[in-house]
């Protein structure tokens, strides 16, 4: 048996009554309706003899055709519909006073590939005007605004071949590596000043004023193509394969006080006093700003979430003294007392490291001469273990009878105290209930930069690293659908309504 099925389309007046469809929208409907019919029939009858796989399977291809028809018909109407406007001009002052009908051209969209039809405003003098592509806003390319935004959240996530692939697999549509690296440079050109013209979190309530704002800062190495490497790659000694990216995070978080015995007791007794949690995250990254700029705009950060700089602030760092200086500078410059924190981590290292040389071949002494000096350095006598490490070191060395090769790393962990112990009152930031380790920034450079860049093989020019780490740190911070509604306004203004007078712009509503 054999089913058929048919679609009619019909237009309800608000008497209730139904009359056919005017020409060109009966038309325009009338692929998407066929299409409908015929997926209808085939579930009907084809699809009984097919598992949910291959049923699965024809519903998306057939669907997909089915989402692309719409589309097409959307635009046909919109083509039989377009009035002639008079008086357009150009943004010269040109007017285009020639009208051609039926000039069309491509749109790959995320259903597939799609044909617009619009009329063509001509003057010799100039290029042609099209005040429709104006109200659709479509982009000078091929590729629709549905497009780039999967483009740039999938380019963000993965590889390009990977981006190429799952980008077909969704729209069936082949996207080549050129285009791609296109579509990504035009969709980061603008997300510096979409972060740096918004007030973040506006719409939302504000945050009590006991709430502190963490800032943190860190480094990555990004391999680097050979004809980017100091020295142009010509040394195979040193090859200079990485370029450091700098990456900076901002949250919120309420305090939660601890003491010292918090940090270093067991796990029970550090789950029952939680440290603080950070909340609205904010990432950025950089493979060509420089370290002071990338501080800067931590800064800014912390001043759209807190413009009246009435709450806390403070910076985590690693140690890095251009990072300190940089924000110590900042603090200056904008009139603020911002805590500079090295993380605790990074310290516990130091000593973990100290301690095994002190202790060679016995991990478990190793590590109780580590917990104990971690505890004072906690209780804030950083200079203190300082003074300790290097008097230990001093006696092993002395000692005729014993060898310490190692006691390099306890030199290393001396120093690092005696550099950064004004850094380390960990007492006073625990008591404050303040963040002592950098957490949120080590999970974003893995996040951001490690798992992207560190791909197996991949290496990178600066220019195409920073335009990756732009999309990557939108769409970490969960702003690409904001940033695309951004990007969409930005575009129609630059691409489109730059090329009219103001009068033509509002009399055809080009900016609605």
């Amino acid at each position: 048996m054999t089913v058929r099925f048919s679609v009619t389309v019909r237009r309800v007046r608000e008497d209730g009554s139904e009359v056919p469809l005017d020409g060109e929208l009966a038309a325009a409907l009338a692929g998407p309706a066929e299409q409908f019919a015929g997926l209808a029939a085939w579930t009907a009858d084809e699809a009984g003899y097919l598992d949910h796989g291959e049923r699965e399977r024809v519903i998306g291809q057939e669907g997909r055709e089915l989402q692309r028809r719409l589309l097409q018909a959307t635009f046909d109407v919109d083509a039989a519909r377009e009035e002639r406007a008079a008086g357009v001009t150009s943004a010269a002052g040109i007017r285009h006073g020639i009208v051609e009908e039926g000039h069309g051209r491509g749109v790959t969209s995320v259903f597939g590939p799609v044909r617009v039809t619009r009329k063509a405003y001509r003057n010799r003098r100039e290029p042609n005007l099209y005040p429709a592509d104006a109200r659709w806003i479509l982009p000078d390319d091929p590729y629709s605004l549905g497009m780039r935004a999967l483009a740039a959240f999938h380019l963000a996530a993965g590889g390009f071949g990977q981006a190429q692939e799952v980008i077909e697999a969704r729209t069936g549509v082949t996207v080549g590596r050129a285009q791609l690296t296109g579509l990504a440079e035009d969709l980061a050109a603008w997300t510096d000043d979409f972060y740096a013209g918004r007030s973040r979190d506006a719409e939302e309530e504000e945050q009590p004023d006991t709430d502190v704002i963490m800032m943190q800062g860190d480094g990555k190495g990004i391999a680097m193509r050979p004809e980017h490497r100091k020295g142009g790659g010509t040394d195979p000694a040193h090859p200079g394969i990485k370029k450091m990216a700098e990456i900076v995070a901002v949250a919120d978080f309420t305090p939660a006080v601890r003491e010292p015995e918090d940090i270093a007791a067991p796990p029970a007794r550090r789950q029952a006093h939680p440290g603080p949690k950070a909340r609205d995250k904010w990432v950025s990254a950089s493979v060509t700003e420089s370290i002071e700029d990338m501080i800067a705009s931590a800064f800014d950060e912390a001043d759209r979430r807190d413009p009246q700089r009435v709450r806390q602030r403070v910076f985590l760092v690693d140690g890095n003294k251009q990072q300190i200086t940089a924000i110590e500078a900042q603090a200056a410059g904008r009139g603020l007392k911002v805590p500079v924190l090295i993380d605790y981590i990074h310290v516990s290292g130091y000593l973990g490291k100290a301690a095994a040389a002190l202790h060679p071949g016995d991990p478990a002494a190793a590590g109780q001469w580590a917990d104990g000096q971690l505890l004072r350095v906690l209780h804030g006598r950083a200079k203190a273990v300082a003074a300790t490490l290097k008097s230990v070191a001093a006696k092993a060395r002395s000692s005729p009878r014993t060898s310490h090769p190692g006691l390099t790393d306890m030199d290393r962990a001396v120093t690092y105290l005696e550099n950064n112990h004004q850094h380390m009152k960990y007492d006073k930031a625990l008591a404050k209930g303040w963040p002592i380790a950098t957490g949120m920034i080590e999970g974003a450079c893995r996040f951001v930069i490690e798992d992207r860049f560190g791909i197996t093989g991949a290496r990178w020019s600066p220019d195409g690293a920073e335009t990756i780490l732009k999309l990557r740190a939108v769409v970490v911070n969960g702003d690409l659908h904001d940033y695309m509604n951004y990007y969409k306004e930005r575009y129609r203004d630059e691409h489109h309504l730059a090329r009219y007078d103001e009068d033509t712009i509002e009399r055809l509503n080009l900016a609605a």
